[in-house]
This record gives C-alpha cells, sequence and structure tokens, in this order.
C-alpha cells in the first residue's frame, strides 16, 4: 500500500493491553481473545504485497477485506477468516453473474427445486460447499483451487467466528488462505471455456435471425473445443430455453438447428437429465412443455434416453435431495430416511435405472465416504452406512467400473484426502464382490488395496490408475 509521498505505509496496530483489561473489569474472559502484537506484526508487514495484487477496478468493492484487515488490526483472526470467506463468496457470485446464472442454477439445483431459483438473489441461498461443487464442475475455478478452498471452509467452519469453537489461527495459517483466495480467486476470471458459454449463451438469446449454414459451422466447431462438461451445461440450458413456451420462435428454431452437434458433444448422464425433465412435463400435465420435449428429442435422435418407468423421475429427486441433506447441517439425521427411501427401489443391480447409475452411485459414495473434516464417526452418517453398504454390494461388474470412472471426479478425490475418508472407502472397497468383476476390474481393485500407506487420493492421481482405467 502506499501513501500520497509514495512510500509503503504499515498498518497502524492497537495495543491489546487496555481492551483486555476492559475485559477483565466486566467479568468477562481475557486470555486468547486477541492475537498479540508479534503475531498482528507478522501479517501487517505481508499484507501490501498480497492486497497490491489485487486489480484496482476488484480491489475498490472488496468491502470484505477492509473488515479482514481491520479484524486482524485488533487481533481477531477467527472474525478474519470470516470476512475473507465472505469476500470469496462475494467474488465467486459476481463470477456465476457474468459466466451465466442460468446455467449455475441449471447445474447446482436439482429439478423438483429449480423453479425456486431464478437471479442473483436467490444465490445467498446456496449452500457454500454446493458453491465450490458446482464452480469447479463448470470450470469457474481449477481443480486445484477448488481443493485450496475446500480446505479454506472447512477451517472457516471449524476454527473461524462463524461458529462457536476454540481454534487458534497462526499468523502464517491466515496470511495463506489470504494469498489463495486474493491471487487464485478473487484477482483471477473464469477459464476461456466459461467465458466461451456465457457468451454463445447470450448470443442465442440476443439473436433475432435464424443461423445461415456458416453461423451453424462455426458453432459446431467452437463446442468441439469445450469439455463434455462443459458441453452438457450448455445441453441443459439450450433445452431449458427450447422448453420455456415464453421464448420467441426464431431462438427455438436457432436452438434446433444447433442441438444434435452440442447433444453429441455431451456425456451421456446430462442426456438422461433432460430425459428425466421429460418424464417430469408428463407426470405434471405439462402438455406444451411436454410436446416441445419431445421435438428437442426426436431432433437429436435422443428418444432412447427417455426414461423406462417413473421410477427414475423418483430416484433422480431421491438422489438429488440426499446430496442436499450431506451437504447441509444434521446430515447424519437428514440422509437415512433418504436412502432408507432409495433402497426401497432397489433389491439387485437391475434395479438400478440404466441412466440413473452414474448419478447414484456418485451421490452414495460422496456420502459413504463422509466429510473429510468432521471426526464424528468418521464423517458417516451412523444410521445410514448400513445402507450405503447395501447398496454398494449388490453393484453389478458394469456398475462398479462406473464406480471407479467416478473417482476421477475432482469433489471425490478431494473428500478422499483425510485419514477419515481413507479409512471409510478402504471399508467400501471390501464389501465389493470381486466375483462379479472381469480382469481390468479386478486389476484396478487390487491397485486400490494395495499401498495401503498411500492416500486414496494420490493413487487416483496417479497416472497408473488413469491408464488403468482408460485402457
Amino acid at each position: 500500500m502506499q501513501n500520497n509521498s509514495g512510500e509503503k505505509s504499515e498498518m497502524s496496530l492497537v495495543a491489546n493491553s487496555d481492551f483486555e483489561n476492559y475485559l477483565k473489569n466486566l467479568g468477562l474472559p481475557a486470555e486468547r481473545i486477541l492475537a498479540s502484537r508479534d503475531e498482528r506484526n507478522q501479517i501487517s508487514v505481508s499484507l501490501p504485497t498480497i492486497i497490491e495484487r489485487i486489480p484496482p477496478e476488484v480491489r475498490n468493492k472488496a468491502n470484505y477485506l477492509s473488515k479482514f484487515i481491520s479484524s486482524v488490526a485488533i487481533g481477531r483472526f477467527d472474525s478474519a477468516l470470516n470476512d475473507l470467506w465472505n469476500e470469496v463468496v462475494t467474488n465467486l457470485h459476481n463470477k456465476i453473474c457474468l459466466y451465466g446464472i442460468d446455467i449455475f442454477f441449471d447445474s447446482a439445483i436439482g429439478d423438483n427445486l429449480r423453479d425456486q431459483y431464478n437471479d442473483e438473489n436467490d444465490l445467498k441461498n446456496i449452500k457454500d460447499r454446493v458453491l465450490l461443487d458446482t464452480c469447479v464442475k463448470l470450470e469457474i475455478i481449477t481443480d486445484i483451487v477448488y481443493q485450496k478452498l475446500v480446505h479454506i471452509l472447512n477451517m472457516r467452519n471449524n476454527i473461524s467466528s462463524a461458529h462457536p469453537n476454540n481454534g487458534q489461527i497462526q499468523p502464517f495459517e491466515l496470511l495463506g488462505w489470504l494469498q489463495t483466495c486474493t491471487v487464485e480467486v478473487i484477482s483471477v476470471e473464469p477459464s476461456a471455456g466459461a467465458l466461451e458459454v456465457k457468451k454463445f449463451i447470450s448470443n442465442l438469446r440476443a439473436k433475432k435471425s435464424s443461423f445461415i449454414q456458416s453461423d451453424i459451422v462455426t458453432i459446431k466447431e467452437s463446442i468441439n473445443n469445450l469439455s463434455s462438461m462443459l458441453c452438457g451445461n450448455i445441453l441443459k440450458t439450450i433445452f431449458g430455453m427450447f422448453t420455456d413456451v415464453k421464448i420467441e420462435k426464431v431462438v427455438k428454431e436457432n436452438i434446433l438447428a444447433i442441438a444434435p452437434a452440442i447433444w453429441c458433444a455431451a456425456k451421456e448422464e446430462y442426456k438422461y437429465d433432460l430425459g428425466v425433465k421429460l418424464e417430469g412435463f408428463i407426470v405434471n400435465l405439462e402438455e406444451e412443455k411436454k410436446a416441445l420435449a419431445e421435438t428437442f428429442f426426436e431432433k437429436c435422435d435422443g428418444f432412447r434416453f427417455k426414461p423406462d418407468s417413473r421410477k427414475s423421475l423418483e430416484l433422480t429427486i431421491l438422489s438429488d435431495d440426499l446430496m442436499n441433506a450431506h451437504n447441509g447441517w444434521d446430515n447424519f439425521k437428514f440422509e437415512t430416511p433418504i436412502i432408507r427411501n432409495i433402497m426401497k427401489y432397489i433389491k439387485t443391480s437391475e434395479d438400478i435405472p440404466l441412466g440413473r447409475e452414474e448419478n447414484l452411485i456418485r451421490n452414495i459414495l460422496l456420502c459413504r465416504i463422509g466429510k473429510s473434516h468432521v471426526e464424528y464417526c468418521g464423517g458417516v452418517s451412523p444410521s445410514a452406512i448400513s445402507y450405503y453398504d447395501e447398496f454398494f454390494k449388490l453393484l453389478s461388474g458394469a456398475q462398479i467400473m462406473k464406480l471407479f470412472f467416478i473417482l476421477k471426479d475432482p469433489i471425490v478425490i478431494n473428500e478422499l484426502d483425510s485419514n477419515n475418508t481413507n479409512k471409510n472407502f478402504g471399508e467400501l472397497l471390501s464389501i465389493i464382490d470381486s466375483s462379479t468383476l472381469n480382469d481390468r476390474a479386478k486389476e484396478i481393485l487390487n491397485y486400490l488395496k494395495n499401498n495401503s500407506n498411500i492416500s486414496f487420493a494420490k493413487k487416483i492421481s496417479a497416472t497408473t490408475f488413469s491408464d488403468l482405467i482408460n485402457r
């Protein structure tokens, strides 16, 4: 930071003694309330260098960073961490608005609740962990930054002033978190791919004339440069636009012109998601939306992705509810009735609808390995664990291979980087019925089980694992 004379300015620190004496005179605790002068000085020396790396146009709107510095100045490091996290959340909300808020909600919110989320005011209702999980899926943040932010969120929940605790934050810990948040989040724009998605959807909505052939060719080339995950998110968004009865006719015609190319570039999971949406229109007697959805599916030659029965719709809703409970408070209590209802539908591997396998396996896997930062019961709901184990015991060999592929998900890898979750995942591997596996799957299973001194996160991130599952 520079003053008017161009010289570096130092933070003016207040003394602790008067305040501590004031607390004592009130009969209140005074020990370990404020950081010492030396601890505050350790942060103040580095603060200007870190803050100056933030672009001025971002810095002058960073209200929570001002609160962070004021908390540091008086020695409230726990409050400072909470201020820092609020700045991260605010910044991510701004990035989401830049990216496209409809696309974000399409990815973050289950279909049964999607109509309750419409604009930026609804972002405050998104849980912090869901915010991070969705931002990494949409490439608003990178996998590495995601892992760092999850750690900071866990620290914020456990040792900041956000919740009751007796934890202590060291100066260099706080400085490290500040540097991560400012340099790798607050100062960084979303990826080029994420911005391309925003531009594409905005142009599609605004275009008042029909696409010509050269437009379609250019769009196809652009789509092929995006990841399958981003293509899946575009697919869900244009499907929502096409089935919106208020969207103009020319926009619908343009969507149909490009839909097959986007459909081909997206993963099957997204196509099954759209099939569930179509089934929802049928169940809810939304005839106009049903007709539009069927037109979209016909254009994309996608009718094989329609669910075979209403069971797919009901299991999708339950799976979404399970993850919502897992990411919320009191998840140990609320997960149990949901997984119990899921298992009422599933008694054998054949009972899992083909289009919902990946969704159910991934969500139940995250619940079974538990929360990496929770010590109680190893981070897993004690009353739900038997249902989770029952689910994994009945999976077929092909479904176990899908489980192995799901392990590459950055959200799963991040959760497998603690002693608790490694123990839980090891228990899960032990109950897999190896008699249902082919030789390749057995090789993968043995690789994961061997070398117990290496964390599963490192095993899964290694080239050896990628070679095994992609062979």
